[in-house]
């Protein structure tokens, strides 16, 4: 007889989507029309990923309907993306690594008291949190790395424009508490200075000059962060907790069953679930970008692709994640 001891939550690594997906979703087609309306292969209602109609066979385990509890899939992110149901999370160990070397802004001795804190026997998740709350706030005030050198200023959510929702994250370098500058900052004004001498129109944006921590240069902090130093972020890497996984670039497909297509008695079209929709959308999205990085495209129309697909993800997860007002027209 066994005992369950208890159940625990985290985020999907990229091993964990891959290790349960049948199929990659990879064509925003649903169904091959030359073969009657079948599903088609790689799209978002492939059988390998189960069925939603007693007419069907899955094609992996060969079920039907009733015995077939449907099987996941996965998409190839073209490039990666916030979690939008970590993304607090992923500020915070934002503003206690260094934004240079992912390093954690603490000295060795700080960090070996806070371990023997953490560690403490019977410790209960309140006075956890009231701990790594202590180290969030003491690397806030950490203005330079310990390990690079490097400056390390506010890290934030950057502001949204009227009636949005902002999915970005700024790194305000040079803003801290305190006000003796460092020679950083000096020189970074020289070359400001420089700058709107030769374009005057440039002032105007100046006070919003700020690093742009977008996922990908994210995603390579992340890497960068010591199993040892995952701990005092409040991440098990024991159990194989990394902080690359608030970073989607694979993404899960649910099984058909739970998205199911809806046949029109009177047309031979179908209405279909909104996770589906969302599904395709992601795909053809992701490809447009991927195409116009091998090809050639201009940053402006990236970094506009990208922060769609970061809209799309973020809403396939939770349709409240963005306002109808980011939606296009």
């Amino acid at each position: 007889v066994y005992k369950r001891q208890g159940i625990e939550f985290g985020a999907l690594s990229e091993k964990d989507i891959l290790a349960q997906s049948e199929v990659e979703v990879s064509t925003r087609d649903l169904f091959d029309l030359e073969k009657g309306r079948t599903p088609k292969t790689h799209g978002a209602l492939d059988t390998r990923m189960g069925i939603s109609s007693n007419s069907s066979e899955c094609s992996v385990c060969h079920g039907n309907l009733a015995t077939c509890h449907g099987h996941f899939g996965h998409l190839k992110l073209s490039l990666p993306v916030f979690h939008v149901g970590y993304f607090k999370a992923t500020i915070q160990v934002l503003q206690s690594i260094c934004k240079s070397c992912g390093s954690l802004l603490l000295d060795e001795e700080t960090k070996r008291q806070f371990r023997n804190e953490l560690r403490r026997p019977g410790i209960d998740n309140l006075r956890r949190m009231g701990i790594l709350k202590k180290i969030l706030d003491q690397c806030k005030k950490q203005r330079r790395c310990l390990d690079c050198g490097a400056v390390n200023g506010v890290v934030k959510k950057a502001a949204s424009g009227s009636g949005t929702a902002s999915l970005k994250i700024v790194h305000d370098t040079f803003r801290w508490i305190g006000k003796k500058p460092t020679f950083e900052k000096v020189e970074w004004d020289k070359d400001l200075d420089t700058a709107v001498q030769n374009n005057p129109d440039i002032e105007r944006f100046i006070k919003r000059s700020m690093d742009d921590l977008n996922p990908l240069k994210v995603l390579n902090l992340f890497k960068q962060v010591k199993p040892e130093d995952c701990e005092l972020l409040g991440i098990d890497s024991g159990r194989g907790g990394r902080p690359e996984t608030y970073i989607w670039r694979y993404l899960p497909a649910p099984p058909v069953c739970i998205r199911p297509s809806v046949v029109m008695s009177d047309s031979p079209t179908s209405n279909e679930d909104d996770l589906t929709v969302k599904l395709t959308e992601i795909v053809w999205t992701s490809s447009l970008i991927r195409a116009g990085i091998e090809k050639g495209i201009s940053i402006n129309n990236l970094m506009e692709q990208w922060d769609y697909l970061q809209l799309s993800v973020a809403m396939y997860i939770n349709s409240d994640a963005a306002s109808p007002s980011m939606l296009p027209g």
